[in-house]
């Protein structure tokens, strides 16, 4: 018996039966590289229950030597498209050819074992069994994500329609048109239909103090924002009002000098800026770094839109800081948290933030400057003079108002 066509045998349980099951199935492919043909499938097939039950048992030889003038007779296709299908499966890694092209092919048994071959090997596809299971559960877990994205899809066309919004509406038709998804295979296609629509969900405005949801999964959901009258600038506050409101006096240009360049490629750059706009970018900033839906509804409701934004773009702009950076933020939705409790943290980091405006955030962890005048003053200087600064103000206020 010749030990080099010998194969390691079929698991346990497994059957040759089986195993022609399972090539079927994987016929399909998960990628252009793994797909079988009809035909080439039909040929592995026959060769596959051609063979003997004990053929299949471990340390044995499995082949067939049939003559391919007979083999395309019995499948009722050419010569010509046989070796066409040989070659398919020889590329795939299903079977070996012993024989020299051309020549007649032959074996023999002995004692009913396959001692001598001069055809088709069907050792490779035996010994690969472990690796055609994995690429079939692959395959499964692919088309439980390409249709747990399609469900997703139609869940978020289904929201669109339930706003009534005319133009929202309209540009999800266009995006998707009539929402049909049954055909779409690719995942890469999906997700970028997925993430244009929750984007035009991000972009829907409902009226003050609105609450209008709609049936929608835990992940996927446009989070219910009460929309505040917002001028193209914040309103300035109040000599005796609190430092933590001084953020009020940012001016959307002022906020997108500060913001990474990532975060500026979100913004229009035809149009002048208006909070929509920062507020819009900073929805999508989220998904950058790990902060959900939820808690950036939630920051929303208890900072305003504009402040919430405010500190999403801070967050962004420190999470790009290098690794070893002191301030770095490490955690997008931890700072997120802190600083919906501690709102007044925010004023002074955007302080600090326009030392170093435009996004030319140091390269190394901040040094402490001779001066608050000193453009490279370092980033808990700063914080510590905004600090001062505002609660100066605040207890010089507090004392005139006593005097008089």
């Amino acid at each position: 018996m010749s030990a080099s066509l010998a194969h390691g045998g079929l698991p346990p349980g497994v059957t040759h039966f089986s195993l022609a099951d399972l090539i079927e199935k994987i016929a399909s492919g998960s990628c252009r590289e793994e797909r079988l043909s009809a035909t080439a499938v039909r040929v592995l097939k026959h060769y596959l229950l051609g063979c003997r039950s004990s053929d299949f048992e471990r340390g044995k030889i499995c082949g067939v030597w049939e003559q391919p003038q007979t083999t395309a007779q019995t499948l009722r296709i050419s010569t010509k498209v046989l070796h066409n299908a040989e070659a398919e499966l020889e590329r795939g890694g299903f079977i070996e050819r012993t024989h020299v092209p051309h020549a007649r092919r032959t074996g023999q048994r002995r004692h009913g074992a396959i001692v001598s071959l001069a055809g088709i090997s069907l050792r490779p596809v035996i010994d690969g069994y472990h690796r055609w299971m994995a690429r079939h559960e692959a395959m499964e877990l692919q088309r439980d994500a390409v249709a747990a994205l399609r469900y997703e899809l139609v869940m978020l066309a289904r929201q669109i329609r339930a706003t009534e919004a005319a133009e929202t509406v309209e540009e999800a038709e266009r995006i998707l048109p009539r929402g049909r998804v049954s055909r779409i295979e690719s995942i890469e296609k999906l997700e970028a239909l997925k993430a244009s629509l929750e984007a035009l969900l991000v972009q829907l405005d409902l009226p003050s103090g609105d609450t209008k949801s709609s049936v929608r999964t835990e992940e996927i959901f446009a989070p219910n924002i009460p929309i505040q009258d917002s001028s193209k600038h914040c309103t300035r506050a109040p000599a005796g009002q609190s430092y933590a409101d001084r953020s009020a006096e940012i001016t959307p240009a002022i906020a997108a000098s500060l913001a990474s360049d990532d975060y500026r490629a979100l913004l229009p750059s035809t149009q002048p800026l208006g909070w929509p706009d920062i507020v819009e970018a900073a929805a999508i900033a989220c998904l950058w770094h790990g902060i959900s839906q939820p808690t950036w509804a939630a920051a929303c409701d208890r900072m305003g839109r504009e402040r919430a934004a405010l500190s999403v773009l801070v967050i962004d702009r420190n999470a790009r800081l290098p690794a070893e950076h002191r301030y770095r933020a490490r955690s997008g939705r931890k700072c997120l948290a802190g600083l919906m409790r501690n709102a007044s943290s925010l004023a002074p980091m955007i302080e600090a933030a326009k030392g170093f405006a435009g996004g030319s955030v140091p390269d190394r962890p901040f040094e402490v400057a001779p001066s608050r005048s000193d453009a490279g003053q370092s980033f808990a200087m700063a914080c510590q003079a905004a600090l001062r600064t505002f609660v100066g103000e605040d207890r010089g206020h507090r004392m005139r108002g006593a005097e008089q």
